[in-house]
């Protein structure tokens, strides 16, 4: 796997937009879903996805392959492992790159545990996730069918509870501002809810 890192990393453009679905499956399937793969290996293979999901050709097949859904279980499985950060951080980044799509988004929201396990890595792992996290809270807000649903769901598993801590939480202001654009932009949806009181926390700049 570390040898497939740096042919991703060295190789020409032309070359990265003709790798193999079959290449995609197998970093999937044999590894990502794979109960005996290596931390190092599971590492490797995330490193691999990242480096690939600019093309978007890659990305198609990168979920395709399904691999929406392994990214989520592996990170159901690390929950309650002692998996590194490096691996936490490696699986958000992957989804982040893979829900610039909308079937990548679809497949996201589709999974009963995708929008949970994206706001459960918010504020618990790294500058970085928390970067991943809220561009992958944002893309799907905005973007995803069944807007309503979705908004409703993401108010249940905690999503905006999340968003509302990043903005009082010491992080960049850019990252800030990001959270208080997706309160903002879908407040008059969740004013609604008695959970939390969005408007205030949008309104007045902390």
């Amino acid at each position: 796997m570390c040898l497939a890192n740096r042919v991703i990393a060295y190789a020409s453009a032309s070359l990265l937009e003709r790798i193999e679905p079959e290449f995609f499956r197998t970093i999937v399937v044999r590894i990502l879903e794979s109960r005996t793969a290596s931390k190092q290996a599971r590492r490797s293979a995330l490193q691999a996805l990242v480096e690939a999901c600019p093309w978007g050709a890659n990305r198609a097949k990168i979920v395709e392959a399904d691999a929406i859904h392994a990214l989520i279980e592996l990170q159901l499985d690390q929950m309650s492992s002692s998996a590194s950060a490096g691996s936490k951080v490696g699986a958000v980044a992957a989804a982040a790159r893979l829900c610039t799509s909308a079937d990548g988004r679809e497949r996201l929201v589709g999974h009963a545990a995708g929008l949970a396990v994206v706001a459960k890595r918010t504020l618990r792992v790294s500058a970085a996730t928390d970067d991943r996290a809220v561009q992958v809270l944002g893309m799907v807000a905005r973007y995803a069918a069944g807007k309503e649903e979705v908004l409703t769901e993401m108010l249940r598993v905690g999503a905006v509870t999340k968003l509302c801590m990043v903005m009082q939480a010491d992080c960049a202001a850019y990252l800030k501002e990001k959270a208080r654009g997706i309160l903002r932009e879908h407040s008059a949806f969740w004013n609604n809810s008695p959970c939390i009181a969005v408007y205030l926390l949008t309104w007045y700049p902390r």
